[in-house]
């Protein structure tokens, strides 16, 4: 395998993983362990960076990817549905727009606004699981990172699985990461193609890849990290969700992402508490977003 990329020490000394050409080599691997190799993969879409790369390097393994997944409801961004088709359309993979409005609004009544991401989460692994059925397919591909939770429970779920290794050998079992049966409630293999990987690596792989991805310009739920999604992970965590609410984030994030963009930063509100974030934290940057508080 040429054209290969160096990752930085953190994904090298904390998840064992010295360069692309080892990641896809283990991933190869597994599949070859798991008897996996010919079976069809659905892809969960987001249009952004992580999943981008993960279906570049599927692709170029020659995996089995059959068909990608978009989710939308009344607050996405058409922005992002956008990339996820000019992405599925590059690879040359079917892509498909499942609606969740409706079940995002039921289910997200009542609740606080710390549990609009789990809720949403979850609504899309269920419907992934029933377009898995209907396709036949064995397989669901996402774009998680290391940095996400979901990094510990698979690593737990690989250590159970290898019960005879020592403690002082579990290192080598980081390898094996990259396709597992968590969560396990949902009783399929989950391939997460960038589950050992660091944040920057990502961004390098991005380049690395030639993928050109679009940014609405939200601050993202991270600090730090540039990481999109949509407008309801801007809900204040200790309120409580109504859809009324939705309609107002998303009116003012519209707004706020559409200054950020024009003007080169990174802006989000986040409501009812009326929090602005923006990135880089200048005041000529804040100044510009505060003005759409007067209209709420």
């Amino acid at each position: 395998m040429d054209n290969n990329l160096e990752f930085r020490p953190w994904t090298q000394n904390k998840r064992n993983l010295k360069h692309l050409n080892q990641l896809k080599e283990d991933i190869l691997n597994n599949f070859e362990d798991l008897n996996l190799k010919d079976e069809k993969i659905i892809v969960m879409l987001s249009g952004g960076k992580d999943s981008a790369v993960s279906l570049a390097i599927a692709k170029e393994l020659g995996l089995n990817v059959h068909l990608c997944v978009h989710f939308v409801h009344k607050w996405s961004w058409d922005i992002s549905t956008n990339e996820a088709k000019k992405l599925a359309d590059r690879f040359n993979v079917p892509i498909i727009f499942p609606d969740i409005t409706e079940e995002l609004a039921k289910k997200t009544q009542g609740a606080k606004g710390k549990s609009i991401c789990r809720i949403c989460k979850t609504i899309m692994k269920a419907r992934m699981i029933d377009i898995a059925k209907v396709e036949n397919a064995k397989i669901i591909m996402t774009g998680e990172t290391a940095l996400e939770k979901i990094a510990g429970p698979v690593f737990q779920y690989i250590r159970e699985n290898n019960a005879n290794v020592k403690r002082k050998d579990e290192f080598e079992l980081y390898k094996k990461m990259e396709i597992t049966k968590v969560p396990k409630r949902y009783k399929i293999h989950f391939f997460r193609p960038l589950i050992r990987v660091g944040h920057f690596d990502v961004f390098n792989l991005q380049k690395h890849y030639k993928i050109d991805i679009k940014r609405v310009s939200e601050a993202g739920n991270k600090i730090g990290y540039w990481r999109e999604g949509c407008c309801l992970q801007y809900c204040t965590p200790t309120c409580e969700l109504t859809t009324e609410l939705f309609d107002d984030l998303y009116k003012i994030n519209k707004k706020a992402t559409e200054i950020a963009r024009d003007c080169g930063f990174r802006a989000s509100i986040t409501l009812p508490a009326k929090e602005i974030t923006v990135i880089p934290e200048e005041e000529k940057n804040f100044k510009k977003i505060e003005e759409l508080l007067k209209e709420i």
